[in-house]
């Protein structure tokens, strides 16, 4: 995949992640910054919760445990989704459902189950909001190294891909019956002028 390609995919899912947003705006919208929570906040429960007790940290979190919990995406239904991520999940159709909603700084994030090409695929992506400055990120937990060390040690075989100009693009990890893709966010330099690890701003899973 071209870096234009790339750029116009993540474009893409983005605009869908938005759209799952508007859908789910009838559930609230989050409140405080990301890392904001402890761990223990960041498990996973089985009963939905309001949607202002989740922050882009527990996204991930919810993420990794949808995947945990899942051996193809077959396994993804509206009730795992819910288990994983703690809130409720839109549902549109048999084959179309998730959860989105705003985040502070003018960010946004949509976990969404689709057909795409006739597969089925699981998106969480984040996102600014539309016509919005939004805020640069300035920490993440997990950020983009533990992050992807978790899904090593949930079995998955690595490898990156490149774009034009050997331009690093995503990784992607494999395992029987499951492929996931993790496309980074840089953010912004820490005080001492050193590079800031990347977030994670968008999770494939198919």
């Amino acid at each position: 995949m071209t870096h234009a390609a790339s750029a116009r995919h993540v474009f893409g899912v983005g605009i869908a992640a938005i759209g799952m947003v508007s859908l789910c705006l009838g559930f609230g919208s989050a409140h405080g910054q990301p890392s904001d929570r402890g761990e223990a906040d960041r498990k996973p429960i089985s009963q939905p919760r309001s949607s202002s007790d989740l922050s882009a940290d527990q996204a991930l979190q919810g993420m990794l445990e949808l995947i945990r919990s899942s051996r193809s995406i077959a396994d993804v239904t509206p009730a795992s989704m819910q288990r994983a991520f703690g809130v409720q999940v839109k549902k549109v159709d048999s084959q179309q459902f998730g959860y989105g909603q705003h985040l502070p700084g003018n960010w946004a994030f949509g976990i969404m189950r689709q057909d795409v090409s006739g597969a089925g695929r699981v998106d969480l992506t984040f996102s600014p909001l539309p016509g919005m400055q939004p805020v640069p990120w300035s920490r993440c937990e997990p950020d983009f190294a533990r992050f992807t060390a978790r899904l090593q040690s949930m079995g998955f075989a690595r490898h990156s891909s490149y774009g034009e100009h050997g331009r690093w693009l995503y990784d992607v990890f494999e395992r029987p019956g499951m492929r996931v893709e993790v496309y980074p966010l840089t953010v912004e330099p820490r005080n001492d002028g050193a590079p800031a690890p990347a977030c994670v701003q968008m999770v494939l899973m198919q």
